[in-house]
Protein backbone atom coordinates (compact mmCIF):
# COMPACT_ATOMS: atom_id res chain seq x y z
CA UNK A 1 0.00 0.00 0.00
CA UNK A 2 1.51 3.27 -1.01
CA UNK A 3 2.22 5.59 1.87
CA UNK A 4 -0.13 8.61 1.96
CA UNK A 5 1.52 11.63 0.53
CA UNK A 6 0.97 14.30 3.73
CA UNK A 7 2.92 11.53 5.46
CA UNK A 8 5.87 12.23 3.12
CA UNK A 9 5.55 15.18 3.38
CA UNK A 10 5.83 15.32 6.77
CA UNK A 11 8.69 13.09 7.17
CA UNK A 12 10.73 15.35 4.72
CA UNK A 13 9.88 18.58 7.21
CA UNK A 14 11.03 16.85 9.77
CA UNK A 15 14.54 15.85 8.07
CA UNK A 16 14.42 19.48 7.12
CA UNK A 17 14.96 18.14 3.41
CA UNK A 18 18.62 16.76 3.82
CA UNK A 19 19.28 15.82 0.59
CA UNK A 20 22.27 15.98 -1.19
CA UNK A 21 23.47 16.27 -4.50
CA UNK A 22 23.71 12.95 -5.53
CA UNK A 23 20.16 12.33 -5.12
CA UNK A 24 19.60 14.49 -8.31
CA UNK A 25 20.43 11.35 -10.64
CA UNK A 26 18.69 8.63 -7.93
CA UNK A 27 15.41 11.14 -8.18
CA UNK A 28 15.21 10.87 -11.66
CA UNK A 29 15.38 7.01 -11.77
CA UNK A 30 12.44 6.28 -8.97
CA UNK A 31 9.99 9.02 -11.01
CA UNK A 32 8.09 5.80 -12.26
CA UNK A 33 7.50 4.07 -8.91
CA UNK A 34 6.72 5.74 -5.41
CA UNK A 35 6.06 9.80 -4.87
CA UNK A 36 9.75 11.84 -4.18
CA UNK A 37 10.55 14.24 -2.90
CA UNK A 38 11.50 16.98 -4.91
CA UNK A 39 12.43 19.65 -2.40
CA UNK A 40 11.90 21.23 0.62
CA UNK A 41 11.61 25.05 1.78
CA UNK A 42 11.43 26.00 5.50
CA UNK A 43 11.03 29.81 6.52
CA UNK A 44 10.90 30.76 10.23
CA UNK A 45 7.52 28.36 11.24
CA UNK A 46 6.32 27.67 7.87
CA UNK A 47 6.94 24.60 6.20
CA UNK A 48 6.33 23.83 2.32
CA UNK A 49 7.28 20.36 0.13
CA UNK A 50 7.22 19.77 -3.18
CA UNK A 51 6.42 16.12 -3.88
CA UNK A 52 6.62 14.08 -7.42
CA UNK A 53 4.24 11.08 -8.56
CA UNK A 54 3.74 9.42 -11.51
CA UNK A 55 0.07 9.23 -12.29
CA UNK A 56 -1.30 5.90 -13.82
CA UNK A 57 -2.00 7.74 -17.45
CA UNK A 58 2.28 8.23 -17.25
CA UNK A 59 2.32 11.91 -16.65
CA UNK A 60 4.27 13.55 -13.76
CA UNK A 61 1.99 15.55 -11.36
CA UNK A 62 3.14 17.72 -8.54
CA UNK A 63 2.06 18.17 -4.68
CA UNK A 64 1.92 21.09 -2.83
CA UNK A 65 2.09 20.52 0.85
CA UNK A 66 3.06 22.84 3.95
CA UNK A 67 2.94 22.86 7.69
CA UNK A 68 3.43 25.24 10.33
CA UNK A 69 6.07 24.22 13.49
CA UNK A 70 4.68 23.88 16.80
CA UNK A 71 7.17 25.70 19.71
CA UNK A 72 8.44 22.07 20.59
CA UNK A 73 10.12 21.55 16.88
CA UNK A 74 7.72 19.14 15.75
CA UNK A 75 6.00 19.78 12.34
CA UNK A 76 1.79 19.65 12.51
CA UNK A 77 0.24 17.06 10.18
CA UNK A 78 0.91 18.31 6.28
CA UNK A 79 -1.94 19.86 4.31
CA UNK A 80 -2.28 19.92 1.06
CA UNK A 81 -2.53 23.41 -0.73
CA UNK A 82 -2.77 22.07 -4.55
CA UNK A 83 -1.45 19.64 -7.40
CA UNK A 84 -1.32 19.65 -10.83
CA UNK A 85 0.27 18.04 -14.02
CA UNK A 86 4.10 18.74 -14.24
CA UNK A 87 4.50 20.51 -17.73
CA UNK A 88 8.03 18.87 -17.95
CA UNK A 89 9.03 15.44 -17.59
CA UNK A 90 12.34 15.44 -15.66
CA UNK A 91 13.01 12.18 -15.91
CA UNK A 92 14.14 13.27 -19.61
CA UNK A 93 17.48 15.44 -19.16
CA UNK A 94 17.20 16.43 -22.74
CA UNK A 95 13.80 18.04 -22.16
CA UNK A 96 14.52 19.87 -19.53
CA UNK A 97 17.08 21.33 -21.02
CA UNK A 98 15.12 22.23 -23.83
CA UNK A 99 12.65 23.91 -21.12
CA UNK A 100 15.01 26.29 -19.71
CA UNK A 101 16.65 27.18 -23.46
CA UNK A 102 19.96 27.92 -22.08
CA UNK A 103 19.00 29.82 -18.90
CA UNK A 104 20.62 27.83 -15.90
CA UNK A 105 17.58 28.07 -13.50
CA UNK A 106 13.82 29.64 -14.85
CA UNK A 107 10.54 29.87 -12.90
CA UNK A 108 8.47 27.28 -14.42
CA UNK A 109 4.86 27.40 -12.09
CA UNK A 110 3.91 29.90 -9.03
CA UNK A 111 0.51 29.81 -7.21
CA UNK A 112 -0.52 31.81 -4.15
CA UNK A 113 -2.61 29.86 -1.05
CA UNK A 114 -4.22 31.18 1.84
CA UNK A 115 -2.26 29.68 4.79
CA UNK A 116 -2.68 30.47 8.60
CA UNK A 117 1.09 31.35 9.41
CA UNK A 118 0.25 32.60 13.09
CA UNK A 119 1.68 35.69 12.70
CA UNK A 120 -1.66 37.87 13.01
CA UNK A 121 -2.27 39.00 16.74
CA UNK A 122 -4.73 36.07 17.48
CA UNK A 123 -1.77 33.54 16.25
CA UNK A 124 -4.53 32.09 13.06
CA UNK A 125 -4.78 34.61 11.11
CA UNK A 126 -4.60 33.48 7.03
CA UNK A 127 -2.24 35.34 4.55
CA UNK A 128 -1.85 34.69 0.81
CA UNK A 129 1.81 33.08 0.36
CA UNK A 130 3.39 32.99 -2.80
CA UNK A 131 5.00 29.90 -3.99
CA UNK A 132 7.57 30.05 -6.75
CA UNK A 133 9.14 26.73 -8.90
CA UNK A 134 12.21 26.51 -9.72
CA UNK A 135 13.84 24.21 -12.96
CA UNK A 136 17.12 24.00 -12.48
CA UNK A 137 19.85 23.18 -14.67
CA UNK A 138 22.36 20.15 -14.02
CA UNK A 139 25.20 22.41 -14.22
CA UNK A 140 24.24 24.19 -11.23
CA UNK A 141 25.41 23.04 -7.90
CA UNK A 142 23.75 25.95 -5.63
CA UNK A 143 21.69 28.48 -5.55
CA UNK A 144 22.40 31.80 -3.31
CA UNK A 145 18.83 33.64 -2.09
CA UNK A 146 18.66 37.44 -1.05
CA UNK A 147 15.87 37.74 1.10
CA UNK A 148 14.16 41.20 1.61
CA UNK A 149 11.45 41.25 4.35
CA UNK A 150 9.32 43.82 4.91
CA UNK A 151 9.69 44.53 8.29
CA UNK A 152 13.56 44.52 7.57
CA UNK A 153 13.98 48.15 5.94
CA UNK A 154 16.00 46.92 2.88
CA UNK A 155 18.64 44.65 5.09
CA UNK A 156 18.56 41.30 3.23
CA UNK A 157 19.07 38.09 4.22
CA UNK A 158 21.59 35.49 2.20
CA UNK A 159 21.39 32.04 2.59
CA UNK A 160 22.33 29.23 0.31
CA UNK A 161 20.78 25.99 -0.54
CA UNK A 162 22.26 23.29 -2.65
CA UNK A 163 20.40 21.81 -5.55
CA UNK A 164 18.58 18.67 -4.62
CA UNK A 165 17.36 18.17 -8.33
CA UNK A 166 15.68 19.71 -11.28
CA UNK A 167 12.65 21.29 -9.35
CA UNK A 168 12.91 23.77 -6.31
CA UNK A 169 10.74 25.84 -4.26
CA UNK A 170 10.55 28.82 -2.95
CA UNK A 171 8.24 30.77 -0.82
CA UNK A 172 7.46 34.40 -0.06
CA UNK A 173 5.14 35.89 2.71
CA UNK A 174 3.57 38.69 1.89
CA UNK A 175 5.69 41.79 0.90
CA UNK A 176 8.91 39.84 0.47
CA UNK A 177 11.17 40.08 -1.77
CA UNK A 178 13.87 37.30 -2.97
CA UNK A 179 16.71 37.68 -5.71
CA UNK A 180 17.69 34.09 -6.51
CA UNK A 181 21.25 33.74 -8.20
CA UNK A 182 22.38 30.23 -9.68
CA UNK A 183 26.40 28.87 -8.63
CA UNK A 184 28.06 26.15 -9.89
CA UNK A 185 31.15 25.33 -7.68
CA UNK A 186 34.97 24.30 -9.00
CA UNK A 187 36.52 23.84 -5.40
CA UNK A 188 36.48 26.50 -3.28
CA UNK A 189 35.56 29.05 -6.39
CA UNK A 190 31.92 29.60 -6.56
CA UNK A 191 31.08 30.55 -10.11
CA UNK A 192 27.64 32.53 -10.87
CA UNK A 193 25.42 31.86 -14.39
CA UNK A 194 22.76 33.77 -16.15
CA UNK A 195 20.90 36.51 -14.92
CA UNK A 196 19.77 37.22 -11.37
CA UNK A 197 16.06 36.28 -10.54
CA UNK A 198 13.91 38.66 -8.94
CA UNK A 199 10.89 37.54 -7.27
CA UNK A 200 8.26 39.50 -5.41
CA UNK A 201 5.21 38.77 -3.17
CA UNK A 202 3.85 42.31 -2.57
CA UNK A 203 1.55 43.36 0.13
CA UNK A 204 -2.41 43.70 -0.36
Amino acid sequence: MREPLADIAGAALQRQGSTTRQARADRLTVLSGAPVVADVWVSGSLGFVLLLHRRNDGLLAEELYYSVRQHDGFWEHCDHLNGSILGVDLADPAVVEHALAGAPVSVIGASESLVHTGRGPDGDEGELVQVAELLVGSEVDLIEVERVAPASAGTAALSTHRVPGPLMLLALLPGERIRVSAVRTEGASRIYLGEVLDLHNPLM
